[in-house]
């Protein structure tokens, strides 16, 4: 049984890696090929940013789940004052709306109506993020657990105490017991399933990038980590999510039509090393293990998108 609270520290940029790529390597390729490194993200102009945590969810269509992680961060111990939830609904209609109206009496929400035609996942964080007015971010998915009562309240302390750009909690399975196709994590995942962020690095970045269907969270850490941040990973946070499940190729196609596009936004040399990255699962395939099995997908679906002309949304 893991010892929770025992690991906080800042790591050095030498060590930060971005969805397995050496950030030392990514800035020296950005030094010889440069390119824009701002997103599609609208500043929030309000001046003084209140409260202080703001809780940002695209829901789908995934009411039980957002009901259970509504109920989760309606028993935080930090003041209703200090924290609001921003709920992007994003498609699941009136299954969504009906949660939301659960809990407005016990939460300090703030919902709207996603009325796009095509999801683009950056599009829908930057929404999100435009409606907050926090000083610090925490992303959430609909799907995410956070079953510390003090989740909130550690998550401020330790942006106070060590003034990080971002914060990685630890990251657990959730359904592994009952559902062993959930049965593995990557515990300091990189993204928007419960890590914390500075508003102010979120500006500087500029945010998502609003038109690729997927690995918008990947993607901004990328240019992030170039610019330079300080992270800290923490076991004092800790919360629960469902691994990388394809039930179909779906979805890593769309991660592929995503590292694709960024080809229109790279310079041509961070691209290519990007794109050969996103590759490294291809051998995986050939063990037969549940967790390679999936990350083979990945690079699979890289790999097929360079001769597939459909967009692919999830």
């Amino acid at each position: 049984m893991k010892n929770y609270g025992q690991t906080t520290k800042i790591l050095p940029t030498s060590c930060l890696e971005v969805d397995g790529f050496n950030v030392r390597v990514l800035r020296r390729l950005y030094k010889i090929a440069p390119f824009s490194l701002k997103g599609d993200y609208n500043q929030n102009k309000s001046p003084s940013p209140k409260p202080l945590m703001s809780c940002l969810i695209c829901a789908s269509n995934r009411p039980k789940a957002l009901n259970d992680l509504l109920e989760d961060l309606s028993g935080q111990d930090l003041e209703s004052d200090k924290f609001e939830v921003v709920i992007l609904n994003d498609g699941g209609g009136e299954s969504i709306r009906a949660v939301v109206n659960l809990f407005t009496a016990k939460l300090p929400i703030a919902y709207r109506e996603n009325a796009a035609s095509k999801k683009m996942i950056g599009l829908l964080r930057n929404s999100t993020l435009e409606m907050s007015c926090g000083e610090y971010i925490l992303f959430l998915d609909d799907d995410t657990r956070i079953l510390q009562s003090d989740f909130l309240r550690k998550g401020l302390d330790l942006f106070n105490k060590q003034n990080p750009d971002i914060i990685i909690p630890f990251g657990e399975a959730l359904y592994g017991i009952v559902k062993l196709k959930y049965s593995y994590f990557d515990h300091y995942s990189f993204g928007c399933a419960g890590c914390l962020y500075k508003r102010g690095i979120l500006e500087e970045v500029g945010g998502f990038n609003g038109n690729i269907p997927a690995y918008e969270d990947i993607e901004m850490g990328i240019r992030m980590f170039i610019q330079g941040v300080a992270i800290i990973k923490t076991d004092e946070l800790v919360y629960f999510h469902p691994p990388f499940y394809f039930d179909s190729m779906q979805k890593p196609l769309s991660i592929g039509k995503s590292v694709l596009k960024l080809r229109r936004h790279y310079s041509f040399l961070v691209w290519l090393a990007v794109f050969l990255n996103a590759l490294r699962f291809l051998p995986c395939g050939l063990v037969p293990d549940l967790r390679y099995q999936q990350w083979f997908k990945i690079s699979l679906g890289v790999l097929l998108a360079c001769f597939k002309k459909e967009e692919y949304y999830y």
